[in-house]
C-alpha cells in the first residue's frame, strides 16, 4: 500500500485536539485522529487534492498511519463534516493557538522576530450572510467554548472584495498568519471576511496575539504598507517594536525616494546589490528611522517597467491627441481650455508648439467660392507630444527605492542590513502570495474546496482554513528539522536535479516516498521495503518518523 513519508507532529496534534474537544466511546475514529487524517490528504497535495478526501485513504493503512482500528471507510465526508462542525464551535483560532503553544514548547522555537502576511482565497459557489445562517444551539454540557462576551464563534462574511488570486467574480474569504521571522511557522491565525482590508486586521491581529500568547514576546514585528498610517501607528506607540515599508503615496517619501543623489547611499555590507540612505523622521507622533533602501536589481527592472509605461503611454495619448484635434470649438478660449485639460492627464508627456487653428465656415456646405461670406468661425488645436524629461527624469532617479520605517532608533545593533533582511524575509512570501504557498500550494488550490461538504457551511470553511494552516505548520517545522539535521552532522541530499543540497524542500522528500509499500505477512504488519535513497533520508529525519518505517 502506497503512502507519504509520516509527520512527526502527528502524536501532539492528536493529543492536543482530544484532550480539548474530547473523546466518545462510540466513535470509530476520534476527532483528533480525523484531524491528522486531515493533515495527511493535504500534505498529499501532490496527486490528491482534499475534495477526493473519501477516496484518499482508499488502499493506504490507514491503522499504520492514523490509529489501531481506523479503517479507510471510517473516514468518509459525513464524519469530516461533523469534526469541522466541532473544531468551529469550539473556536478555531483557541484551538490553533492551543496547538501552536505546545508546538513552540515541544521544538523549542525562539521567536526573536513575528511576520505578519495576508491572503484571499477564493471559493466557488454562494453564501448567506453570516447573520442568515443558522447557529446550532447546544445544551449546558456543549463542547462550545464561548469568548469573553460569553457570545458564540463569529461568522465571517464570504463576499466580494480584492481578490489576490485576480478573480474578482468569485466570492472570498481572507486568512492573515502571523509566523516566526525566519521560518514562517505559524503561531496565529486569523479567517475574516472577504472584504476585511490588511489595514484594518493586522493591528487587530498584533493585538490579540499579544493578548493571548503565553510564551515571551516577540522583540519585533514585521508588516508591510498595509500597517503604516498614522492611526495605526498611534494605536501602538512605543508598545511594540516594529519595522514597515512606508506607502510612496505619503509626499514627504515621495521626495525622498525622488530627489536624494546617488553618493548618499551607502553600500550594504551583507549585498552588494543593495545601498541605503538613513533619515531620521516624525511620523504619526513617533519618531523614528527611514531607510532609503536602493537595490540595483530592482532598479533594473523599474527602468524596464517606465520605459514601457512611457510607451504605452505614448501609444495611448496619441490616439486621444488625435481625437481631440478632430473637434471644433466655438471659441479660441474654448480650444485652448481643452488643450488644458488634455495635457493634466498626461504622465510622461508634454505638450508641444501648441496652436489654435482658425476654421471658416460658409453658408452653402459646398466648397466656397471667391466672394463667399464667412457664416461663423470655429477653432481647432493643433500640437504634438513631446516626453517631459524632468518628470521622466524624477522617476528614473526613484527607480529601485523604497522605504523601510522603524522605531528601533535605540539599538543600534539592529542595522539597515538587518532590517533590510527581516523585511525581505517578509517580502519574498508576501511576492509569492506566501507563506500560504510556501510549499504548501494546496491551501490556494480552487480544487481545494471544490466538494459540496466544503461548500454547505461557512462553519467548515472556516474550521478548513484552521487545518490548513496546521498543516502549514506542520510541513515548516518539518522541513526546519531535516534541514536542522543535515546542517548538524555536515550532510546534504540530492535534489530533483541529482545535485548535493542542505536544504531540501519537504515536497521533494514528499516525491521520494511516493511509492513506499507496506508488506503483511499473515495479517500481520512485517515490513517496509525501502530504497537506499528513502533509508539515507530517514537517517535524517525524527525518531518517531523512524517508527512509521520499523526501523526504531
Amino acid at each position: 500500500m502506497d503512502f507519504k513519508v509520516a509527520k512527526v507532529k502527528s502524536k501532539i496534534q492528536i493529543d492536543v485536539q482530544d484532550k480539548e474537544l474530547g473523546t466518545y466511546v462510540q466513535e470509530k475514529v476520534s476527532a483528533g485522529q480525523m484531524v491528522k487524517a486531515m493533515i495527511l490528504n493535504c500534505m498529499g497535495f501532490l496527486t490528491a487534492p482534499l475534495y477526493l478526501f473519501s477516496e484518499f485513504f482508499i488502499e493506504k493503512a490507514t491503522e499504520h498511519l492514523i490509529g489501531q482500528e481506523v479503517k479507510a471507510e471510517y473516514l468518509n465526508n459525513s464524519r469530516l463534516g461533523r469534526v469541522l462542525d466541532q473544531l468551529y464551535e469550539y473556536g478555531i483560532n483557541i484551538l490553533f493557538l492551543k496547538v501552536a503553544f505546545v508546538m513552540a514548547k515541544r521544538f523549542s522555537l525562539k521567536i526573536s522576530s513575528a511576520h505578519i502576511d495576508g491572503t484571499s482565497i477564493s471559493v466557488e459557489g454562494k453564501y448567506l450572510q453570516p447573520e442568515k445562517e443558522k447557529i446550532e444551539t447546544h445544551s449546558t454540557d456543549s463542547i462550545l467554548k464561548l469568548d469573553e462576551d460569553n457570545s458564540e464563534p463569529v461568522l465571517i462574511n464570504i463576499t466580494y472584495g480584492y481578490s489576490r488570486d485576480h478573480r474578482p467574480d468569485l466570492k472570498q474569504f481572507t486568512l492573515n498568519l502571523l509566523t516566526t521571522g525566519e521560518e514562517g511557522i505559524p503561531l496565529f491565525m486569523q479567517v475574516g471576511d472577504g472584504n476585511k482590508l490588511d489595514q484594518d486586521a493586522f493591528p487587530e491581529m498584533i493585538k490579540e496575539f499579544r493578548t493571548q500568547w503565553e510564551k515571551e514576546q516577540p522583540d519585533l514585528y514585521v508588516v508591510d504598507a498595509a500597517f503604516y498610517n498614522e492611526k495605526k501607528l498611534n494605536h501602538f506607540q512605543d508598545s511594540i517594536h516594529w519595522i514597515s515599508r512606508v506607502p510612496l503615496t505619503l509626499k514627504s517619501a515621495q521626495e525622498l525616494t525622488q530627489t536624494l543623489f546617488p553618493e548618499q547611499f551607502t553600500k550594504s555590507t551583507l549585498n552588494k546589490d543593495y545601498s541605503f540612505c538613513n533619515v531620521c523622521n516624525e511620523y504619526a507622533g513617533i519618531k523614528q528611522l527611514w531607510i532609503i533602501v536602493k537595490s540595483t536589481q530592482r532598479q533594473k527592472d523599474d527602468l524596464k517597467n517606465l520605459s514601457r509605461r512611457i510607451e504605452q503611454s505614448l501609444a495611448v495619448k496619441t490616439k486621444s491627441l488625435k481625437s481631440l484635434e478632430s473637434k471644433e470649438f466655438a471659441c479660441k478660449a474654448d480650444a485652448l481650455s481643452a488643450a488644458t485639460d488634455f495635457e493634466k492627464t498626461l504622465n510622461y508627456h508634454l505638450l508641444s508648439a501648441l496652436k489654435i487653428v482658425t476654421k471658416p465656415h460658409y453658408q452653402r456646405p459646398e466648397r466656397p467660392h471667391r466672394g463667399d461670406e464667412v457664416s461663423h468661425y470655429s477653432y481647432q488645436t493643433q500640437t504634438t507630444l513631446i516626453k517631459n524629461e524632468v518628470v521622466i527624469e524624477t522617476h528614473r532617479n526613484q527607480a529601485g527605492r523604497f522605504i523601510l520605517a522603524t522605531n528601533l532608533i535605540d539599538k543600534p545593533e539592529w542595522t539597515a542590513d538587518f532590517i533590510l533582511q527581516e523585511y525581505k524575509a517578509l517580502y519574498e512570501r508576501l511576492r509569492l502570495q506566501q507563506p500560504t504557498e510556501r510549499g504548501c500550494r494546496f491551501i490556494k488550490d480552487p480544487l481545494f474546496f471544490a466538494s459540496r461538504v466544503f461548500l454547505k457551511s461557512i462553519k467548515r470553511i472556516m474550521a478548513l482554513a484552521m487545518i490548513m494552516t496546521r498543516a502549514l505548520m506542520v510541513y515548516i517545522l518539518e522541513q526546519r528539522q531535516l534541514r536542522q539535521a543535515l546542517e548538524q552532522t555536515d550532510s546534504t541530499l540530492s535534489n530533483q536535479k541529482g545535485k548535493p543540497t542542505a536544504k531540501p524542500t519537504l515536497r521533494w522528500i514528499f516525491q521520494c516516498f511516493q511509492s513506499v509499500h507496506l508488506v503483511f505477512v499473515n495479517d500481520i504488519k512485517s515490513s517496509i521495503k525501502l530504497t537506499d535513497k528513502q533509508t539515507l533520508i530517514l537517517q535524517f529525519l525524527s525518531s518517531f518518523s523512524h517508527q512509521y518505517y520499523f526501523l526504531s
